[in-house]
């Protein structure tokens, strides 16, 4: 294979692509996650990703045509774990507080389990041209408002919320208080991420938002 070129390279006529599409497809995206954190996504190249996932260079160009489609993937991938995981929460018991608890705790806990999927989440999008659209992360920013201010306002006609709290307004200022409190997880300005540190910055969280919009 030769050098890797600024656009697409020529198709192999003796590249065959395997059986097990889908596991490729996964194991391709998970290693771009890994490389995009650690080199970012302008620092690395197509066969960085391809030699952390452990395929041939010319199998990452069959599943993605280049790497602004590779990085939209990702973003795709983890924002509709995101979202499911919201709907999760809010289709679940407890009533509207244990609920926006528990999406704060949900957001927190996937940077304990999944810091490098979360430094690409949040700092790749914010340097990557157009990278904030219809259908990639625009469309899940504008589910995950609907879901948490669904919450919001099933609350507030249980008298478990205030009844001034406008549930669009809530949501989209306890999503944009997640974003940063990640964000800050994410540069080490919160302390490090030890069990202590996390579970501080939870109860933190929970807290503030809990404080602001339950009922009186």
């Amino acid at each position: 294979m030769p050098a890797e070129p600024n656009g697409r390279p020529s198709p192999s006529p003796s590249f065959t692509v395997p059986e097990s599409e889908p596991e490729k497809r996964r194991a391709i995206l998970h290693a771009a996650v890994k490389v995009f954190a650690e080199k970012g996504y302008h620092g690395c190249r197509i066969a960085d990703v391809a030699k952390q996932a452990g395929v041939a260079y010319g199998l990452v160009y069959h599943y993605f045509q280049n790497k602004e489609e590779l990085l939209e993937s990702v973003f795709a991938e983890q924002w509709t774990i995101f979202i499911t995981s919201l709907r999760a929460i809010s289709e679940g018991p407890g009533g509207a507080p244990e609920q926006l608890a528990g999406v704060c705790r949900f957001a927190i806990d996937v940077f304990r389990t999944a810091p490098a999927a979360v430094r690409v989440l949040l700092l790749e999008v914010a340097r990557t041209p157009n990278a904030f659209r219809a259908g990639s992360t625009r469309q899940t920013f504008e589910d995950a408002v609907a879901i948490v201010a669904g919450i919001v306002r099933r609350g507030k006609e249980r008298g478990e919320v205030r009844p001034d709290a406008d549930p669009v307004v809530v949501a989209a200022g306890l999503l944009g208080a997640l974003e940063l409190t990640l964000t800050g997880m994410v540069v080490g300005l919160l302390g490090g991420t030890s069990e202590e540190d996390i579970e501080r910055v939870k109860k933190g969280v929970v807290d503030l938002v809990l404080g602001g919009v339950a009922a009186r």
